[in-house]
């Protein structure tokens, strides 16, 4: 089966769209306060959006030796499984959690669903949960059949960040 591809303009609004091919487009944003889908912010940690370009979807990586307790936590307290987010490895020439944008480290980008806070540091935030499910379905379905270039990993597919 084909992986998903798809795309997202930066477009200094609320909200833009998460667009896939064959799949659905899906409301979504970027960032927060003034950094919400503002591509001049991208390299302001936690308030700036994702940084522009191509992105492996990925199984997210694990949150370390206390991970699975802090996931728990945040899914009792809060609200938001984890469990059921992305990864978002850019196209940078070094396949990890992380990229530099004007000498400035940012990362830990990551596809999932609006919580109960409303907050993105950077990830991409899909507004209804609903959406964010139908979404993760059609990635699981296809699998992770794409070879990621100088890396042994597989992505679901990729995003194309303008």
């Amino acid at each position: 089966m084909p992986s998903v591809s798809c795309y997202m303009l930066l477009n200094r609004r609320e909200f833009t769209s998460l667009n896939c091919p064959g799949v659905g487009n899906f409301p979504a944003f970027s960032g927060q306060k003034e950094g919400r889908n503002n591509p001049d912010k991208t390299n302001v940690p936690d308030i700036g959006p994702i940084v522009r370009g191509r992105y492996f979807i990925v199984e997210r990586p694990s949150g370390g030796t206390l991970g699975p307790l802090r996931e728990r936590f945040l899914k009792e307290v809060y609200g938001t499984d984890r469990s059921t987010w992305f990864g978002l490895y850019r196209d940078d020439g070094k396949i990890d959690d992380y990229t530099f944008i004007q000498g400035v480290k940012r990362g830990n980008f990551r596809l999932h669903p609006i919580g109960p806070l409303g907050l993105s540091e950077g990830c991409i935030t899909l507004v209804h949960p609903i959406q964010f499910s139908y979404l993760r379905d059609m990635l699981l379905k296809y699998g992770p059949t794409l070879n990621i270039p100088g890396s042994q990993l597989k992505a679901y597919g990729t995003v194309q960040v303008y």
